[in-house]
């Protein structure tokens, strides 16, 4: 009998010193860590593509917002629809009365108008680290090719470093390498980092790019990772690089780095 991606989720046995990671889709990933479940950069919704209006997902989302009752926390890196979706966010709210969600502060009001509560939001802020018992998570900048704050200074694009146990997980969310990231992540077991790059061309019609995959298999070894998963590749086709190329890369410019390149729902069970 086929079971649900809920149901795996549910039904997956770990240990304490053990993170399962299952993977949404694009950067949406579910961590699940000594009981809690965990949501980063979920996008739930969107069509398959549809040549004659150029826009859609190349696979559907494994995952309804109307099964996310059981996420605990969750996390989005900055407010573009495929990581912050008003539709799974509202989606989610619906049927989940517990969730926190942890935003940048930037545009934690935008969340509110997607029809999250406010006392239900955690504000992010660079630099300042957030307990929440089984885990830890620091914000850090990211740069969708450029750095960008508000005019109280709060970036509006931010990744996180989570601790879970003594397991640390790197998850940059849209981002470039800029001056000082490698210094604010420092070395970590694992590093999820995008990998489509960027181009005049996509620029130009609004596409703001991301790390090319030499920046970010190289940015995974210099973190001293001991796994790379690279993000960001695969569901929309004017946005995307073959998966095959990544092998490639890491050969190139990181032999024998571990890497892991997910398939929509597909879970890892992770353990140093």
């Amino acid at each position: 009998m086929n079971t649900t991606l809920k149901e795996r989720i549910l039904a997956t046995e770990i240990t304490d010193s053990q993170l399962a990671l299952f993977y949404m889709g694009q950067e949406g990933f579910v961590f699940k860590f000594r009981g809690k479940y965990i949501l980063v950069d979920g996008y739930l919704t969107g069509p398959l593509y549809d040549p004659e209006k150029g826009w859609g997902r190349n696979y559907l989302s494994p995952f309804e917002p109307s099964e996310m009752d059981f996420i605990d926390y969750v996390f989005c890196s900055h407010d573009h629809m495929d990581h912050a979706d008003p539709r799974t966010l509202a989606g989610m709210v619906a049927v989940n009365d517990h969730a926190k969600f942890i935003i940048p502060a930037a545009f934690a009001e935008n969340v509110v108008k997607y029809g999250v509560p406010k006392e239900r939001i955690i504000p992010a802020h660079e630099g300042e680290k957030l307990d929440f018992e089984a885990f830890f998570a620091l914000p850090v900048p990211s740069a969708h090719e450029e750095l960008h704050v508000d005019e109280n200074g709060d970036y509006l694009e931010m990744g996180f470093v989570f601790e879970f146990g003594d397991i640390l997980v790197y998850h940059s969310g849209d981002c470039c390498v800029y001056e000082g990231l490698a210094e604010a992540v420092g070395a970590v077991d694992i590093a999820m980092l995008p990998v489509n790059g960027r181009s005049y061309y996509r620029l130009h019609q609004n596409v703001i790019g991301n790390m090319t995959l030499e920046e970010a298999v190289t940015f995974a070894k210099d973190a001293e990772a001991q796994l790379f998963i690279p993000m960001h590749f695969d569901l929309f086709p004017s946005n995307s690089i073959p998966a095959g190329y990544i092998p490639e890369a890491v050969r190139q410019y990181a032999p024998g780095m571990p890497y892991k390149i997910f398939q929509p729902g597909e879970r890892l069970i992770y353990m140093k």
